[in-house]
């Protein structure tokens, strides 16, 4: 409700473009800190909405009569955002390979959820894309069982099946390691394929969330330590890893990785079919340097929080 001295634009002003503003810079820079502390980096996941935040109140400072305050605010929140997420867009990537190349393989990854809501359009949008390879996230016993047997596909899980991997071709290795989160490391599967380049690895992964600051650096932990048994060459990563590419953290841990991240600032979270307002990359597929991608996509919404991914690679011959 109004003051009764204060006009509309005075209300808008004060009570909305100033604060927003502030908000948004204020934030965005302490997030900078994140370079230096993990607790301050979970601040930079959301970067996006800083951006955001500061855009509008750049626009607005453009029918404010009183328009410097929230222009320095709104240049300030856009500076300190595109100074965290630029890097994803800056960085090299490995050059494509064309359509036609041979010995492809599909791989999807998909967050379930825990939810089966959906079951039917799951495994129909499924079936017609036909993966080669299926990396799951948090699914159910019944949501397995209808991939393994209705697809025909191979289940692979690790102690646990809190990560499953459905495979066309029977595996040729399956990897269990000890305990089922692996001390305080992530949920993790890992199997081993025959494919026309040679064996290759696939290793599916869930993280704790990032507020969880201790597990999330054991997760990271953990998976490094799992990665140094593989030939990371030949190896295919994919999962839920609650992080986004601008966080730092993130960056430190994949740069050990010895694998490309192929997935490019693609929104997963939240996944929404009304609206599409997925603005976290959090899901990501990384792979080694014996694979060139041929394309990776987001599937549709099927009644899961997160977005599938759909990535297509090809063995790299030279």
């Amino acid at each position: 409700m109004l003051d009764r001295d204060m006009s509309l634009p005075r209300f808008v002003h004060y009570r909305i473009v100033l604060p927003v503003g502030a908000v948004s810079a204020g934030l965005a820079l302490v997030a900078q800190g994140g370079r230096f502390n993990a607790h301050l980096d979970i601040l930079t996941h959301f970067a996006p909405i800083y951006l955001a935040g500061g855009t509008l109140v750049l626009v607005a400072a453009l029918f404010i009569h009183q328009r410097l305050a929230p222009a320095l605010l709104g240049a300030a929140a856009v500076t300190l955002s595109l100074i965290l997420m630029a890097p994803e867009f800056l960085h090299p990537k490995s050059a494509p390979a064309p359509v036609g190349a041979p010995g492809q393989i599909k791989l999807i990854q998909f967050n379930a959820a825990q939810d089966s809501h959906g079951l039917e359009e799951r495994l129909a949008w499924l079936a017609r894309e036909d993966p080669d390879v299926l990396v799951v996230e948090d699914s159910r016993p019944v949501f397995q069982t209808a991939i393994a047997k209705g697809m025909g596909r191979h289940m692979s899980c690790g102690m646990t099946c809190e990560v499953a991997i459905f495979t066309r071709a029977a595996p040729v290795r399956i990897e269990s390691p000890r305990r089922g989160r692996y001390g305080m490391g992530p949920a993790i599967a890992i199997v081993h394929l025959a494919g026309a380049g040679g064996e290759y690895t696939v290793i599916g992964t869930h993280y704790d969330w990032p507020t969880n600051v201790e597990y999330q650096y054991y997760n990271g932990l953990r998976l490094l330590e799992l990665l140094k048994r593989q030939d990371t060459t030949r190896t295919i990563l994919a999962g839920d890893f609650n992080s986004t590419p601008w966080s730092f953290v993130r960056r430190r841990e994949e740069a050990k990785y010895g694998m490309e991240r192929r997935t490019r600032a693609l929104p997963t979270w939240p996944a929404d079919g009304r609206f599409g307002l997925a603005f976290l990359p959090i899901d990501h597929v990384y792979a080694g340097s014996g694979w060139r991608t041929v394309s990776i996509t987001r599937g549709p919404p099927i009644g899961s929080d997160h977005y599938p991914l759909v990535a297509i690679f090809a063995p790299r011959t030279h």
